[in-house]
Parts: C-alpha cells; structure tokens; sequence
C-alpha cells in the first residue's frame, strides 16, 4: 500500500459527467438523437432515469425502446452506446460542456498537497480522454477507469475499487465524489466515503452519504476531517457489531 498521511484522504476519486465537466446535457442530447435517427422517441424524463449508467443499461435501455417502437430488434447494444457517446466526445472537443463549479480549484489544490486522484466514469476512455484535455491543465489523475473497464459497472463498487487498487491505497480512506443516485451507491458500496454534488438529478438523502451543493469552498483540510469521521464511524460500526 501506497505510504499516505492519515491527516490527507488517501485518495480522491472523481466522477468525470456531472461533477468535473456538465455533460450530462450532451448525453441526453446525444440518446435522444440517436433514438430519433431510428424513428424512434425518447424523452428528457427518459434519459434522467439513466444518469450514470453503465454502457450495457444504457445501451440496452436505448435498443429496447427502438424495438418497442418500429419493430427494429438486433441492434447491439454495445454499438449503441459507441455511437452515443461519439456525440459526447464531439460536444466536449467542441466546448460545449462548462467546467463544474469549483472542480478545477479543488483539483488544483489536491495536487498541490500531493493527494492522488483517479478519474472513475462509467463513460468511455475516449470520452474521459477529451474531457481531461478540456481541462487546459496538465493531467491531474494518476487512475483513469472507464466503464467498459469493469465487468460490473454503477451502482456496482467495481470502478471504485479497481481504482483504489490501481492507486494502491485504501478504499475505506479515499473519498468519492458523484452526482448521480447510480454513482453515489457504488461509491457507497465500495467503502469509501460519498460525497454526492446534484447536477441535473436530484441526490436523495442516503445514510452514510454527504450532500453538498457545489464543490465551490470545498479543501482539502475539509475532506480529511470528512475521511477521518468516516473512518471513526466505519471503526464504531464494527465494534458494535
């Protein structure tokens, strides 16, 4: 295991849609056109309910809605979704996917006090590849897990873990940092400590998880005080048991 202070979070683990870049908007865009070019409907209310999803969910999701509406089935669903989130990639190289609130600040001062950080999405690499350019700074992550990485993604804990595994830290120490319900559970499922940030879906409160408006004034003093509560919590539970 990675050598880390017990006064830092061993790691940060970032979301990348919805909490570092506000894609989500050029997802649902993206799955409502794509339906649209099989002569098929798909809503906004339909694309919020798949906030986070893995490639397969979504990609299933999308064909099953083709097929229920024209009578077209066999679409693959892995196809699906590559041609899906090619539409992102164009959005995000073409600016049209802002900065989270305060995420660069953050980023920013995690890697001034040397606190590792792992980029952990459901989205594809190529997509995670063009965001982290977006940035315009130097590449903050030392992890990049995308979803076709794992065999089971969110709310599975499969990225989250293989992301503290990569790092070579604790999972029980790193914080997680999500906006979507899918996301926060897998964090949650992974033992490590969620700090959900809503974008377009609303978080409902979950016990274990914290909520936060914005990542605006969030530092790093703040996430250690946060890990080691998580940590005193986590020790309690298990003593009681």
């Amino acid at each position: 295991m990675t050598s880390v202070s017990p006064r830092l979070p061993a790691a940060v683990l970032w979301d990348f849609d919805g909490t570092i870049l506000d894609t989500e908007p050029a997802w649902m865009a993206s799955e409502i056109a794509y339906v649209a070019s099989h002569s098929a409907v798909w809503i906004l209310d339909d694309a919020r309910g798949y906030i986070g999803a893995s490639w397969r969910t979504l990609g299933n999701a999308l064909g099953q809605r083709i097929a229920e509406e024209t009578g077209t089935t066999g679409l693959d669903p892995w196809d699906i979704y590559q041609s899906v989130s090619a539409g992102v990639v164009d959005q995000v190289r073409a600016g049209q996917a802002p900065l989270r609130p305060g995420a660069l600040e953050l980023l920013d001062a995690l890697g001034a006090a040397a606190v590792p950080c792992a980029l952990v999405s459901s989205s594809p690499e190529s997509l995670l590849r063009a965001g982290v350019a977006a940035l315009g700074i130097p590449d903050p992550f030392e992890a990049l897990i995308a979803g076709p990485m794992v065999e089971h993604g969110k709310p599975a804990p499969d990225c989250y873990l293989l992301a503290a595994a990569t790092l070579q830290v604790p999972i029980g120490q790193c914080v997680v940092l999500e906006d979507s319900p899918t996301g926060c559970e897998a964090g949650q499922r992974s033992g490590a400590l969620v700090i959900g940030i809503p974008s377009v879906a609303p978080l409902p409160s979950v016990a274990g998880q914290l909520r936060r408006d914005s990542l605006v004034g969030l530092t790093v003093a703040d996430l250690a005080a946060m890990v080691r509560a998580h940590g005193a919590h986590s020790a309690h539970k298990e003593d009681s048991q």
